[in-house]
């Protein structure tokens, strides 16, 4: 083995510690794959896929081998990952160094940095690979990814698991009263059915830590059923124990459920025939236009009841849909419906997209096909000439109608929508003056009310001079006749 270089080592060392203590991008992280390699060869690596594309919310990692002539030599990549990306192979998982820049310049760099020994920052490194490689990826973003957890190796172990699993669980005799207990009873047998529920249950875990611990797993309940075909044997014992546990569990579970009571109803969004409605359509059926006044609002002071201060309701609109908030926080019945709304306007988009992205082409081409089995020749190109248009029913035409139909049908809604916010508007600004009014009422009276009040102690305080008018001369007199004595 050669002797690692001291330049290379300290340079490694560099890297290791701004690695362990996160000091790098963000989107990407290394570090050594053994701790105790004195010679700092193998790394891991892993790049946090771009957004915004199929790498999405995927996390890649990444096996880096450092070899003694690094950093003059570009170190070799390979994806552990499974991942579908131009220059990296499909086998072994190498990325091909000329398909990304920092790779394929990494040479020509390290000449020039020889020359300028002492960049601001470190152009050649194991993080401005990672960096590289993710900016890369963003590059080719839209490709299709395998979906997560497709290992070839761990896929063909698990499957090749499950058909063991059940053909072993099949030849483990059961006795009659476990065949036939209410809740086990079935055409499939119980073992088979467990085994095809938990791999159903867990089809979904892609951590390879998962999957080797639940293949290990399986592998011991394989040499169980194994070990169980025989009813003399202590797993034999412990698989029919299991079984009827499951069964007085499943039992208990069912009579608890039982003695529940039912759970209520949720709360309908459906209008309610006895509840009057906040707006009336008072324009006529043939109208283009609708039209709607408020019903029952705004109401009088008196039937608000509360504090006697009438609070004005906030216009507000939620996906173009306009409605009234009363009160927070926000009724959910008001959600539910425009939850509904939204769902049904969404409908009439997608159709009308649909309609004119996609249907409309396979109609043209259907209306082509008949126009062949008419005529037996194929239709003139646009350039030949002007087509004759055909007479009748065709799939375009309905197309077209279907098209017309959903813009109509849109264009309603939108109107709809728009009178409604005009009324709503309408009988926000008359909540407004009642409020302005009731305000100024209110103000006036307190205001009558104050000067009641100093009138009548303006009324006492007369009452009260007059009184001491009266009493003063007697003390003065009193008084004087005392300063005689």
């Amino acid at each position: 083995m050669a002797v690692a270089q001291v330049p290379r080592n300290f340079k490694l060392l560099a890297e290791l510690e701004k690695g362990e203590k996160g000091m790098g991008a963000g989107a990407c992280s290394y570090g050594l794959e053994d701790p105790e390699d004195i010679y700092m060869t193998h790394w891991r690596g892993t790049i946090w896929g771009p957004p915004h594309g199929n790498h999405e919310n995927r996390i890649y990692e990444l096996k880096m081998e450092c070899g003694p002539n690094y950093p003059r030599e570009p170190p070799v990549i390979n994806f552990v990952s499974q991942i579908n990306l131009p220059g990296v192979n499909q086998t072994d998982g190498r990325v091909d160094k000329n398909a990304v820049a920092i790779l394929r310049d990494w040479e020509r760099i390290s000449n020039e940095l020889s020359k300028n020994p002492r960049p601001k920052e470190d152009p050649l490194s194991l993080e401005a690979a990672l960096i590289a490689i993710r900016k890369y990826m963003e590059e080719h973003k839209k490709l299709p990814q395998p979906s997560e957890g497709s290992n070839s190796r761990h896929r063909t172990a698990c499957f090749a698991l499950y058909k063991a699993l059940i053909q072993q669980a099949v030849r483990v005799p059961l006795p009659d009263d476990v065949l036939r207990a209410p809740g086990l009873e079935g055409p499939v047998h119980p073992l088979k059915h467990l085994v095809r529920k938990s791999f159903r249950r867990n089809k979904n875990d892609t951590s390879p830590r998962l999957v080797i611990s639940a293949l290990r797993n399986g592998y011991k309940f394989l040499d169980l059923l194994t070990s169980a075909q025989s009813p003399s044997t202590p797993e034999y014992e412990s698989i029919h124990t299991f079984l009827q546990q499951r069964l007085l569990h499943k039992q208990t579970a069912l009579t608890a459920r039982s003695l529940r009571p039912a759970p209520p109803p949720p709360p309908s969004s459906a209008p309610n025939p006895t509840t009057i409605p906040l707006l009336t359509r008072v324009s006529g059926p043939d109208e283009l236009r609708p039209r709607y006044e408020p019903t029952i609002r705004p109401r009088l002071l008196s039937e608000l009841g509360g504090t006697g201060v009438r609070r004005v309701p906030v216009l507000e609109k939620a996906n173009l849909f306009p409605f009234l908030r009363l009160t927070k926080p926000q009724p959910r019945i008001i959600s539910r419906i425009i939850l509904q709304k939204t769902k049904r306007m969404t409908k009439v988009v997608l159709a009308l997209q649909s309609n004119v992205e996609e249907t409309k082409e396979a109609a043209e081409y259907e209306d082509q096909w008949e126009e062949i089995l008419e005529t037996g020749r194929p239709p003139q190109p646009a350039w030949v000439g002007r087509r004759e248009k055909k007479t009748g029913p065709s799939y375009t035409a309905a197309v077209k109608q279907d098209t017309y139909d959903l813009r109509t049908r849109l264009a309603r809604l939108r109107l709809d929508d728009h009178a409604r916010g005009t009324a709503l508007q309408k009988l926000v600004m008359e909540e407004k003056r009642l409020a302005e009014k009731e305000k100024g009422e209110r103000l006036e009276a307190k205001r009558k009310e104050r000067a009641r009040k100093k009138e009548e102690l303006r009324k006492r305080l007369l009452e009260g001079d007059v009184g001491m008018a009266d009493d003063r001369p007697c003390n003065e007199s009193s008084g004087s006749a005392t300063r005689w004595k």
